[in-house]
């Protein structure tokens, strides 16, 4: 069975984040925070919604940090706020990294030469201190030497790499344990990432198994009621109709791909609303 997820959008202003997680929470298998430059801290928002969802009522969902951009965390010190978070919340935490957008880490002063390099070397590294092991790591641009957690987590977290090209994708088939497709990737698209992903597990010694979770935006209404497009004319979502009919034949091609998890990015202005009327209305006819 597909999990079925929930982005908490990066525009909903910090001090509102716990009421609309513990709206949504009841209704979804996963929360996904966002962690763009000049937005709001990944790991201060996973605490805060962990704790505000750890109970009966919200149904303790997991909780996915989406993503950290590579270049702006240190592998120790994301090792160690994420081992605390698993120590705390056992089995609630799925780990995401990226390469960050290239002009996002040119502002910051961390644009690498070769992302996929830094790339690879932050998800080996962490994954290794994550574990609990002693570890010495000397990479191109990752150097961890004498550090080990005092207090590894009982439960690993998955790392998932968010990418999108070819050989990112193959990458994260290689050393990740798991991919995340942003919005944008369609039934076809996704079959052709997974083409990738497979490729990269097919040159690695791990047989772990690799979790597919995938972004799609999501609005069912009034179509009058949607915010107007971006500036540059950019629409951010896929799934966007005021059909039923029209929504299940848009998703289902994407639920028939195998992915593990399927996280809704809903628009409009009724979030809440949203994710309770695919509940209701349009997960019971996707199959798989």
């Amino acid at each position: 069975m597909t999990d079925i997820g929930a982005m908490l959008m990066r525009e909903i202003p910090p001090e509102e984040l716990v009421e609309r997680a513990t709206a949504i929470a009841p209704h979804v298998d996963e929360l996904w925070i966002i962690e763009d430059l000049n937005w709001a801290g990944g790991i201060s928002q996973l605490g805060t919604i962990l704790e505000a969802t750890d109970n009966d009522d919200c149904g303790r969902p997991v909780l996915g940090h989406g993503i950290a951009p590579a270049p702006f965390r240190n592998p120790a010190a994301l090792a160690m706020e994420w081992a605390t978070l698993a120590r705390m919340y056992p089995g609630r935490l799925h780990c995401g990294i990226g390469h960050g957008l290239p002009h996002w880490m040119e502002w910051i002063g961390e644009k690498v030469e070769s992302p996929l390099t830094l790339l690879r070397e932050t998800i080996e590294c962490t994954q290794q201190i994550l574990r609990g092991e002693a570890v010495e790591y000397t990479g191109r641009y990752i150097t961890i030497r004498g550090v080990e957690l005092e207090f590894p987590p009982s439960v690993v977290p998955p790392i998932l790499a968010g990418v999108t090209g070819p050989r990112s994708l193959e990458l994260s088939g290689m050393v990740a344990d798991g991919t995340l497709l942003p919005e944008g990737f369609d039934g076809p698209r996704i079959e052709w990432a997974q083409d990738q992903i497979s490729t990269g597990r097919q040159s690695s010694t791990a047989r772990h198994p690799h979790r597919l979770a995938v972004f799609v935006g999501y609005y069912l209404g009034d179509l009058d009621r949607l915010p107007p497009p971006s500036e540059d004319g950019a629409q951010p979502w896929v799934a966007v109709t005021d059909n039923i009919d029209e929504m299940v034949a848009a998703l289902q091609p994407v639920m028939t791909t195998g992915l593990d998890s399927l996280v809704l990015i809903p628009f409009g202005p009724d979030p809440v609303g949203q994710v309770e009327r695919f509940q209701a209305d349009v997960r019971p006819r996707l199959s798989a």
